[in-house]
């Protein structure tokens, strides 16, 4: 396995080296599947119009022009995409993100002799040779100025030069068939806005085309051999899907229109000119054939066999029965006392305080959520965030009460107040909302001030010993067309407001903005923070400013840093334990924490008399029931009968109901960024809708845990959740909860803590390559016995990871195999769904289908929400009311067609959200809603949120239908969802692990709902 990411080699190496190695690790192929149409594919043809190089699924295959059999000549792991050949017929420029970033290679035709011209952190990207086959011409952001720019590369000596230096970004360069010119794209971010061409002599440019700000964006443009005309994609629409994709034809000064394509989908890569008359261009899920002077279009007819494999292994084994105590893991956000003697953090669900030789003491005795606790400098009070008011904001506990009753707010305010700081003199704690802004308090006087505006997620604040300055850890993105950057470190001045920024190391990030800092030492003379997963220490000027060079502390997975008063001592937590540093000595004491917890298990049998019962499977469903639940499982579904079962202690009436398994969420985010400004109240609602199974696919790590052990304890409402810690990312980063991972050591130190927190599943995101992915796959698999998954679909299909957690999303190309950029999926993705075996989930992100249910935004549930979070679906369904549909509901048609197809195909099609990032629990039945309105039956729906996640994830022993001796995770539900999809939200009682809950329960706290309230009153003791 590779121990430094490729771009760092000084020397290039090859492909076929990195391929062999990597193959050897995962098991054989296990068939093929052959394609005959592509999504988003790029060609290049051979000089002599013989052979024709695409991109299918990235891997390059070689075919004859003619048609015919193609044959793959990269593997997955070369990463290549963007072949272009050079007009001297001996050498294919391509870009490849081998490595964990893009630069630009060269090969020969046939695959062989790779090798890569350009190194660095930064990204090269669409490569095209110039006509005497010298010079490639690419884009890049390498300038680090905050914009991609031209460059060109010297194939023979490797020497760069940069061609232009706009504030603009500027992309998608070509040559002038004279070699004298080149034409690129200029915009802002993805949104090509103007077709440009700079002379090489003389450098100066100027405009051939441009389209207004409203009207779309352009793309690849790509002149003709004579330099009369010039082709490019016109892409019409905004925002996430594009209305539409039209090859164009100009005249070289841009000026006259000659020819419009006939694909509506086009794909967004250059066309290839075989003539002066005849180009080839791919949209629709062809490569096609267009003869300008005849205006026909011929698709070129090909077979492409592309291999796959299912990885084989032992499933993680679950003891849902067991109450036997088990260790705490969730230690969330441990602060040490300014004494050094003692910490506070949050475990299952309350405020602890611990001697660092003693056991932990619970401070709260609440359902509420808690987060955040940070010691005051005399050691005297300890801050920490509740909800228990209503939302979250900072409350005082004093270490001379007992208990938390005299608990008062700091600072109330109607925003979310998370991720508390003190001043040094006491008199101040900083702390953000969930605009994401940073504020400071005044204690005496419960005045809030903004510090900062807006920057996303940023990390918890610390304030410099001063108190005159305050230091976050906040994302830099390198440009507007890529979200990805670094986590910097950013000090704001409280007197004056001005921010500055600075590198915790050249390209190197603070490893999450969450716990990991930056703190500054008590004494003034060093900050600390997390970066490669490992403790880092860098120097402070008086201001508070970094200085000098990050050096590193420990050899150990780091996480959560905080300081004694006197600067001796860090606090960390590193692999669920906590441990004490010396600063001095550098030595490390372990601190035992003595807590453990209880798998909840109830001890009942309840009698549910139903009007209808779907298991959760199948078209069928049952009339006139009951079922019965022993503790925490289904003993048996029979029909009714007058005479209750000897021994039941409670019957529940739903003469007029429908009782089916609780829905499964099969793509949410409940503790990452926006997540923990929900509070108690996400669980919630997530169960007042009917989730009561929930997969989490990237999240804190401890805060994730922290609330698996509650809700598994039962000392919260939730749903049962399956989750995994922070996603394992490349060197760029964008989500806070994203780790940036950067060499092989680290990659090995992150796979480890997944392990030792005992997490249900692998995230790995789109920076990170594709070799790390294969090994990040197979550590899951063979060490943890889960699942692993990422955005792409041939590492799903071919490298072992078991699915995709969306059809299509981010990605690091800026475009996908899975999905163009007009939403729409071809046979290469339909065929790859169905036959590899592997799953997908159907995320929407559509909120059009609001329109057609405008009350879900003044449900009385709506209540568990917190008020901006219902005031963004009131404003959705108002947007959804206004417009008239046609685009949005054309694009999830679209969507809507590729999953039934592939459902009735026997494809593993799961139904999530993305939430919070979607709106949680209302999105889901907008899924399902979706899935019916466009194809799919109801039962066919509901399996994808029920059996089909139970199947995919080797569950369906215990989960995913209602049969005897399968756990009782249940909703009761007005209606027959089975004939109207709309009654499965209509939640009257749910169900989690044989506890039941009505939905009036589930809301109180934050909301007055009586839905269910007369059906399933409440136990006594509840």
């Amino acid at each position: 396995m590779l121990a430094v990411k490729l771009s760092k080699f000084v020397a290039p190496l090859s492909f076929v080296a990195v391929a062999s190695a990597l193959y050897a690790i995962v098991p054989p192929v296990s068939k093929t599947i052959t394609v005959s149409q592509v999504t988003d594919t790029q060609v290049t043809v051979s000089p002599d119009h013989k052979i024709l190089l695409a991109d299918i699924q990235g891997m390059i295959y070689s075919m004859p022009l003619a048609g015919g059999a193609a044959k793959e000549i990269t593997s997955p792991f070369a990463e290549a995409s963007h072949p272009v050949w050079s007009a001297k017929g001996g050498l294919v420029a391509i870009q490849s993100y081998a490595g964990g970033t893009f630069h630009i290679w060269t090969m020969h035709p046939d695959g062989t002799l790779l090798k890569q011209l350009t190194f660095g952190h930064g990204d090269d990207r669409e490569p095209n040779i110039s006509p005497d086959g010298k010079t490639i011409v690419f884009s890049s952001d390498r300038d680090f100025k905050g914009s991609y720019d031209i460059w060109t590369v010297d194939i023979a000596t490797g020497k760069l030069k940069q061609i232009t230096h706009a504030e603009a970004d500027e992309f998608g360069p070509n040559w002038s068939p004279d070699g004298k010119s080149i034409v690129f794209i200029s915009g802002t971010g993805i949104q090509g806005k103007s077709i440009e061409s700079v002379d090489l002599a003389t450098l100066a440019q100027q405009t051939i085309l441009s389209i207004a700000p409203d009207a779309g964006r352009i793309e690849a443009p790509s002149y003709s051999p004579d330099g009369t005309k010039l082709a490019y994609i016109n892409f019409g629409g905004m925002g996430m899907f594009m209305n539409n994709a039209a090859l164009k034809v100009v005249s070289a000064d841009g000026k006259t229109p000659l020819y419009s394509g006939k694909a509506v989908d086009s794909f967004p890569f250059p066309a290839i000119w075989l003539s002066d008359s005849k180009l080839l261009y791919t949209g629709d899920g062809k490569i096609i054939t267009t003869d300008l002077t005849a205006s026909t279009e011929t698709p070129i007819s090909f077979t492409a066999p592309i291999p796959t494999m299912r990885p084989k292994y032992v499933y993680k084994h679950y003891d849902f029965d067991s109450t036997a105590p088990k260790k705490v893991l969730g230690i969330y956000a441990p602060a040490l006392s300014p004494d050094g003697k003692q910490a506070a953090f949050v475990a299952l669900n309350q405020l602890y305080v611990m001697p660092l030789d003693g056991k932990p003491v619970a401070i709260t005795h609440d359902t509420f959520y808690k987060q955040g606790p940070a010691w005051s400098p005399d050691g005297k009070t300890l801050a920490y965030i509740s909800d228990r008011d209503g939302i979250e904001n900072i409350y005082l506990h004093k270490m001379s009460d007992t208990t938390d009753a005299n608990d008062l707010r700091a600072a109330p305010s109607p925003d979310a107040e998370i991720m508390p700081a003190w001043s040094p003199d006491g008199k101040m704690m900083a702390f953000q909302n969930e605009h994401m802004e940073t504020w400071t308090a005044d204690l005496a006087t419960g005045k809030i001030t903004k510090l900062t505006e807006t920057t996303f997620f940023p990390g918890r604040p610390a304030f410099s010993p001063d108190g005159k300055t305050v230091a976050i850890a906040t994302i830099h993105p390198y440009t507007k067309r890529y979200r990805e950057g670094t986590s910097l470190i950013v000090t704001i001045d409280l007197a004056t407001g001005k921010q500055q920024q600075f590198e915790p190391a050249p390209f190197e990030s603070i490893t999450t903005r969450t716990e990991d800092g930056p703190i500054y030492s008590p004494n003034g003379k060093e900050m600390v923070f997390v970066m490669d997963d490992l403790l880092y220490s860098m120097k402070v000027d008086a201001t508070g400013h970094p200085i000098g060079k990050a050096l590193v502390l420990n050899a150990e997975t780091t996480d959560a840093v905080t300081w004694s008063g006197d600067s001796k001592h860090i606090l960390y937590l590193s692999d669920g334990k906590l441990r004490l540093f010396d600063r001095a000595t550098r030595a490390v004491r372990a601190i035992p924490v003595d807590l453990t917890y209880t798998q909840a298990k109830p001890t009942q049998k309840i009698l549910i008399h139903a009007a209808r019962f779907w298991k959760g499977k199948g078209p069928d469903e049952q009339k006139d029931v009951d079922i019965l639940i022993t503790d925490n499982r289904v003993t048996s579904v029979t029909p009714h009968s007058s005479t209750p079962p000897a021994g039941v202690t409670r019957v529940i009436e739903a003469k007029d109901s429908t009782v089916m398994p609780g829905l499964w969420e099969s793509h949410a985010h409940p503790d990452s960024d926006n997540g923990i400004y929900y509070g108690a109240r996400m669980g919630r609602l997530w169960l007042a809708y009917g989730i009561t199974e929930l997969h989490g696919v990237a999240d804190n790590a401890y805060r994730a845990k922290e609330h698996v052990e509650t809700y598994n304890a039962n000392l919260a409402p939730g749903p049962r959740t399956f989750d995994t810690g922070e996603a394992i990312d490349g060197e760029r980063v964008y989500y806070p909860m994203m780790i940036p991972t950067t060499s092989h050591a680290q990659l090995e130190r992150e796979l480890a803590r997944l392990k030792a927190l005992d997490f249900d599943f692998v995230k790995l995101y789109v920076r990170l390559p594709f070799t790390w992915a294969a090994e990040g796959a197979k550590f899951g698999h063979d060490e943890m016995g889960v699942q692993s998954a990422s955005h792409y679909l041939i590492t799903a299909v071919d490298l072992g990871e078991d699915g995709m957690t969306h059809i299509s999303a981010t990605s690091r190309l800026g475009w996908a195999y899975s999905r163009s950029y007009t939403g729409r999926s071809y046979e290469d993705v339909h065929k790859l769904l169905v036959d590899s075996g592997m799953w997908t989930i159907t995320t929407t992100f559509s909120q059009a289908p609001y329109a057609d249910d405008p009350g879900m935004a003044t449900d009385p549930r709506q209540g568990i929400a917190p008020p901006w979070e219902n005031a963004r679906l009131k404003v959705a369904v108002a947007n959804a009311k206004k417009d008239d549909g046609g685009v949005a509901i054309q694009h999830l048609r679209d969507e809507e067609v590729l999953v039934a197809d592939d459902y009735r195909k026997g494809g593993l099609i799961l139904a999530g959200t993305d939430s919070p990032l979607d709106i949680p629990a209302t999105s889901l039945h907008l899924n399902l809603r979706a899935q019916v309105k466009f194809g799919m039956q109801p039962w066919q729906s509901l399996e994808t949120s029920t059996w089909l996640p139970a199947k995919s994830y080797g569950l369906t022993k215990d989960l995913g239908t209602l049969e005897p001796g399968k756990l009782a995770d249940l909703i009761i539900t007005a209606g027959d969802p089975l004939t109207n999809i709309d009654d499965v939200a209509r939640v009257e009682c749910v169900m989690k692990d044989g506890y039941l809950w009505s939905v009036s329960d589930v809301a109180v706290p934050f909301a007055k709902v009586k839905t269910g309230a007369a059906m399933c009153p409440a136990s006594p003791g509840k």
